[in-house]
């Protein structure tokens, strides 16, 4: 018997459903070009394989994002025709050679040129918080605010030991400072609701008629 128009229709949006789903539970990554200079960073910081450049993505997006070979090696080739890496084979002991890409002084220039670019990087995603926010179901928000502030927090800390101590000694203190200011405010913030929370239930439980 013929499938009607309705079952067929039906049955193509739970075929978008799924793949929707599986699509924002298992992210396939970032853009092109973050991929590109991630991978020239990783390489300014010593020789590398292909294979430890995507274990390196791995482990920093906790599992979240791992580059296919289909996704690396492509790049990899691109930046050594451009120059901005070299390539070698290299074997450790009795196993086979592989490929060892390190970067070139042009591909220093690039590297820095572009770590200027991704410097506002942070300020264009905020620029989209609310798009964000009108995404989000209210059921959703207790786990997006515990779990995310505590990232937030273990970022920081983790900007702080890598980067923040590398600026001059002025410099870092005006930054914690200013830092621990925000924090000031939004623990302010957050007190505030919670009494404003407080007193409406007060209230609600004063005009709840007894039963």
């Amino acid at each position: 018997m013929a499938v009607s128009r309705q079952q067929s229709v039906s049955k193509a949006n739970k075929r978008t459903t799924r793949t929707l789903a599986h699509f924002l539970q298992r992210p396939q990554g970032a853009p092109r070009g973050v991929l590109l200079f991630y991978i020239l960073h990783r390489i300014s910081l010593g020789p590398t394989h292909g294979y430890e450049i995507s274990q390196d993505i791995e482990e920093k997006t906790e599992g979240a994002w791992r580059p296919a070979p289909g996704s690396i090696y492509p790049m990899l080739k691109k930046l050594t025709n451009e120059g901005l890496i070299r390539a070698s084979s290299k074997s450790r002991g009795s196993e086979t050679a592989q490929r060892v890409y390190e970067i070139t002084l042009e591909g220093s220039k690039c590297l820095k040129e572009g770590k200027n670019m991704f410097a506002n990087a942070g300020e264009r995603w905020t620029a989209m918080r609310r798009i964000f926010i009108d995404l989000m179901d209210p059921s959703q928000l207790s786990g997006f605010l515990t779990e995310g502030s505590r990232r937030q927090i273990e970022m920081v800390q983790e900007i702080v030991d890598t980067k923040l101590l590398k600026l001059s000694q002025s410099d870092a203190e005006y930054t914690l400072k200013e830092y621990a200011l925000n924090l000031e405010r939004q623990l302010d913030w957050t007190k505030n609701r919670l009494a404003q929370l407080e007193k409406k239930a007060v209230a609600t439980a004063q005009v709840r008629p007894n039963r």
